[in-house]
């Protein structure tokens, strides 16, 4: 169990707690034997012995059951990881220059298996160059994956130190936009349509029209 939650891996925590699960069986098993021996009319320790096994059973499965649905369902990373990532982001930031212009706003992202997918949001000063945000990105993506276990990807997002902060998952479309409202793929279709007659009357007598032959 403490490989299964340094490597973050459900297969290896399901094994630990199946041979756990044996355990306490087997000694559930010994008791209600030793008990049935010792005691007269005890017939019914078969029954309570079968009823705290089927516990045993339920209550390991259904933890680690959820555990593995919270994954399927892409949950948000703990806060543990969450807080390794920020001790991680800032030292990065250390070996750059002008470290200290640079603010880390918000980390977030989602677990996928035994990796993680790490979103970052770092405010820097807006008249920054592409030169110097990319340096700062570069030691904080090198620093975060090398460092935190299981960080398989990390996405940094650059706002400016002025602006507000940003809404959570901004970069989805909002609802408001519909794609009824947007007159181009009817134009397009309307395009290809008249395209495709006009192809056909040039074909007809090399370009003179139907009625004129």
């Amino acid at each position: 169990m403490k490989v299964a939650r340094e490597r973050k891996s459900s297969v290896l925590a399901s094994n630990a707690v199946h041979h756990r699960v044996d355990s306490w069986t087997g000694i559930v098993t010994l008791a209600v034997i030793l008990g049935a021996n010792f005691m007269a009319n005890a017939q019914w320790l078969d029954s309570v012995g079968g009823l705290i096994i089927s516990l045993l059973v339920i209550r390991a499965g259904w933890g680690n059951t959820l555990s593995s649905l919270y994954e399927l369902a892409d949950k948000s990373i703990d806060d543990e990881v969450k807080a390794s990532v920020r001790k991680q982001v800032h030292k990065g930031l250390a070996g750059v220059s002008s470290a200290d212009q640079v603010e880390l706003r918000d980390v977030s992202g989602v677990k996928s298996g035994q990796n993680y997918l790490v979103d970052l949001e770092l405010a820097v000063p807006s008249l920054w160059t592409v030169a110097d945000v990319r340096e700062v990105e570069d030691a904080v993506r090198t620093r975060v994956g090398g460092k935190v276990r299981g960080v398989k990807r990390v996405r940094v997002r650059f706002v400016g130190k002025e602006d507000a902060p940003a809404e959570q998952f901004d970069e989805f479309i909002p609802g408001s936009v519909s794609q009824k409202s947007s007159p181009e793929p009817e134009e397009d279709n309307n395009n290809n349509n008249n395209n495709n007659n006009n192809n056909q009357d040039h074909t007809n007598g090399n370009g003179t029209h139907p009625k004129s032959q």
